[in-house]
């Protein structure tokens, strides 16, 4: 038994392969240690069995060195995409880090197992609700269906440099700006004790601050997490359409 397969496909499905391999390793939240290689590898492959033959039927006869850079726009438009992604849950990440610093939680800071990075309590909690969320409202999905739409709109993994600068910096800038939206209830009712227990303080200098003062915005922080948890399914929802729309402005059409 013989298997003919089209040269043109054949090239799409590598071409594929290489800008879905890169947008797997850094997209959340497939580029989680908690997913094996295996699925990783299995969606990639997968995603390219699918796309290939729209791609190779952009591609015409080619010399090496031009396929050689066709693989690298392929891998730069992939990076570009799961980083675009990447940036979000940064952010959500951001606004736990913030609580922590202001309680002194980033003084516990340990190795996370899953992505090897040294992560506070409230910022790791922050993240792996942004995960559950993402999942919950099929956030995953949506992220999956950019991906291909990416490859309709450049099959050949053509990006518009002038403009890929630009929106990253606007997109960090928007971001920088809802982490500490996210956290600003917390953040205010710290800062609110931390005003009292400097008053406190004066008023009683016998009484050691630093460490009623630990116990109480430790307190405080637990008591009023429930209101930053709130505001997270909200945040991720137009974080996300947000860093994918930037994505998509990016590509070549």
């Amino acid at each position: 038994m013989r298997f003919y397969v089209d040269p043109s496909t054949l090239v799409g499905f590598c071409l594929v392969l290489v800008r879905a391999t890169a947008w797997v390793a850094i997209c959340p939240p497939f580029n989680t240690p908690a997913i094996s290689a295996r699925v990783r590898v299995g969606i990639a492959v997968s995603i390219a069995l699918v796309l290939g033959n729209q791609v190779g039927r952009e591609v015409r006869s080619i010399a090496t060195p031009e396929l050689v850079g066709m693989l690298f726009a392929q891998l730069l438009a992939g990076f570009t995409l799961g980083f675009f992604v990447f940036v979000i849950f940064s952010a959500v990440q951001s606004a736990g880090e913030l609580i922590d610093l202001q309680v002194g939680f980033s003084l516990g800071g340990v190795i996370d197992p899953l992505s090897g990075n040294t992560s506070t309590p409230i910022g790791r909690l922050h993240q792996l609700l942004g995960v559950a969320i993402m999942f919950a409202i099929d956030g995953h999905v949506f992220v999956v269906r950019a991906f291909i739409r990416s490859v309709e709109m450049s099959p050949l993994g053509g990006l518009d440099t002038a403009s890929v600068g630009e929106n990253i910096a606007r997109l960090v800038a928007t971001l920088l700006a809802a982490a500490i939206e996210i956290a600003l209830p917390m953040l205010t009712a710290l800062f609110l004790t931390e005003v009292a227990l400097g008053f406190l303080g004066k008023a009683a200098p016998q009484l050691n601050i630093l460490v009623i003062g630990f116990a109480v915005k430790t307190f405080l922080a637990f008591s009023l997490l429930g209101a930053t948890l709130l505001l997270l399914p909200g945040s991720v929802d137009s974080l996300l359409g947000k860093g994918v729309r930037a994505a998509m402005e990016v590509f070549r059409r």
